[in-house]
């Protein structure tokens, strides 16, 4: 999908598509490489497995990783998402950009929601309900109030969100770079309490950012289908996550002031995150509702900065094993949904259920899947370009 292996740019270079250049004071340095944000991505979309494991029967720890992953995961996603978008867009100036990115993201999304969604769905209705024909269960015979985490898209709503963030590409980058050029900012390095008053500036406008999504998607709200609502709003949540992406890259000095470890904000942050559910209750109120959110987003950007620390520190270079982990994570990931059905039908009757089985389906999912692209997806051109969007002469 994207690769943030390297990119050659020097800040004078054109750009395509009325896309501005980054103000004179952000040079982008030649041979740029972030092998560190590669490996994070993989990692986060191989959390998706826990994730989405808990949902096959009830487990404290799997439930855990659901709960951390709902804090941090998608955030931390759609922010190197955003970062390596522009990337691109310096590399390849707006309208290639976006004719690559519609490709890689859009071809992924259709095969994915017409081949592999239907048959998750029917999976686990059968699981967490009763035996019922295929062509039933599509004719909608039997089928309600079936428990069960069904629905159209599953996961494969943040390629929805990919696929409009790429439409808005060049359109984000020309704000960011006038943000930038207005502003002033360079790439001076700052004393640890201009830094902490940094994140904490770069934390509040996210927040307002997502509130005023949210207060946006509140407008629209009735005038969408009910299928609909979840992607919208999700697309409208993460937004500001993404165009931060989008900033860091083109700021080395908020970019060095993201990628440190901001521990005094991480502790905070998830202390407000605990006093503000505490007070809230089971029925928050809309003043309630604002502080949440608006403590989730701080909490997201503490614990993103810290995985960005943390990538930067565990993988200072590139390596096959990296590489290839990076390469699956979207193979493994748009399959992950339906292996993990197929290996709890395998497993309910042979092994007690509880932690240990879905300690097994788990591992089988990232093994088999592994192994699926490996030895299939990224051998066979018409599934590499189906399902990891790469583009049919350059499939491996």
């Amino acid at each position: 999908m994207i690769s943030a292996k390297s990119v050659e740019h020097v800040a004078s270079a054109p750009r395509e598509a009325g896309v501005a250049a980054v103000a004179p004071t952000q040079p982008v340095k030649k041979q740029q490489r972030f092998f560190h944000l590669d490996a994070l991505r993989g990692c986060l979309m191989f959390w998706g497995i826990l994730v989405h494991t808990s949902t096959v029967q009830p487990s404290k720890f799997f439930r855990g990783c659901a709960e951390v992953s709902g804090l941090v995961r998608m955030e931390a996603f759609f922010i190197i998402s955003g970062f390596l978008a522009y990337m691109l867009l310096q590399k390849y100036g707006g309208a290639k950009t976006v004719k690559k990115r519609l490709v890689a993201i859009g071809v992924p999304f259709v095969a994915a929601l017409i081949l592999l969604n239907p048959v998750t769905n029917y999976l686990v209705f059968q699981y967490h309900n009763h035996a019922l024909p295929f062509t039933d269960y599509l004719a909608g015979k039997g089928t309600q109030g079936g428990a069960g985490p069904m629905n159209w898209h599953l996961h494969l709503w943040f390629l929805a969100a990919l696929f409009v963030y790429s439409l808005l590409a060049p359109f984000l980058g020309k704000m960011v770079d006038a943000f930038l050029k207005g502003s002033g900012h360079n790439a001076r390095r700052t004393h640890f309490l201009g830094s902490e008053f940094k994140f904490l500036a770069i934390c509040a406008s996210v927040a307002v950012a997502c509130l005023g999504a949210r207060v946006g998607f509140e407008v629209i709200k009735p005038l969408l289908p009910v299928d609909a609502r979840y992607v919208v709003r999700s697309i409208g949540n993460f937004l500001p996550f993404y165009t931060l992406g989008m900033v860091l890259f083109a700021s080395t000095g908020l970019r060095a002031v993201f990628s440190k470890v901001h521990w005094i904000q991480v502790v905070l942050s998830c202390g407000l995150l605990f006093a503000v559910h505490r007070y809230a209750g089971p029925n928050p109120g809309r003043l309630a509702e604002v502080s949440i959110l608006v403590v989730q987003s701080y909490v997201a950007l503490s614990l993103s900065s810290l995985l960005f620390w943390l990538a930067g520190k565990l993988v200072k270079r590139e390596s096959p094993t990296v590489r290839f982990l990076s390469d699956s994570a979207y193979s493994v990931y748009l399959f992950h949904f339906l292996m993990i059905y197929l290996f709890a039908f395998l497993l309910r009757d042979r092994v007690p259920q509880g932690n240990l089985m879905l300690a097994l389906v788990a591992a089988g999912t990232f093994c088999s899947l592994i192994c699926l692209h490996a030895f299939v997806i990224r051998r066979v051109p018409a599934l590499a370009f189906l399902f990891n969007g790469k583009p049919l002469k350059r499939a491996q």
